[in-house]
């Protein structure tokens, strides 16, 4: 069988970062990465594992989730209120957001053009600029 090359680059990254390979982090990974980039929230990845028959709280999930994060083998986006979803594509890009549907999909970086931005704090680095552009139906 053909590796996928999207859960072989994860693994890879998983295996780089301080954190164990476990499991439970392998089969998230699997999960995640199968059909390549995509957008989700930890709920949606909850109702894969249980149909996979893979026991893995909802708890564990937002942990793996934020540490997948925090070593950049996932990108979060931060909606309003508490919602957050997690993207499998690291990249620099942008984001549109339907209201209507609750999806994001991506938008290339080079699409966008920004200019005047605010001076940055002193003794701060700019990290990155990430726009999400709210449409509806």
């Amino acid at each position: 069988m053909k590796k996928n090359p999207h859960i072989a680059r994860a693994l890879n990254n998983l295996k780089k970062s301080p954190l164990k390979l476990t499991i439970q982090r392998t089969r998230l990974i699997e999960i995640l990465f199968k059909n390549g980039d995509h957008h989700f929230t930890a709920e949606d990845v909850h109702k894969e594992v249980n149909k996979n028959k893979y026991n893995i709280s909802l708890a564990t999930i937002y942990n793996c989730l934020n540490q997948f994060t925090k070593h950049e083998i996932l990108k979060s986006v931060r909606m309003s209120g508490d919602k957050v979803y997690f993207d499998t594509n690291t990249e620099g890009h942008h984001h549109f957001f339907c209201k209507s549907t609750e999806k994001l999909s991506d938008i290339k970086y080079s699409d966008v053009k920004i200019t005047n931005l605010p001076k940055i704090p002193k003794g701060k680095k700019l990290k990155s600029v990430e726009i999400v552009v709210n449409i509806s139906d």
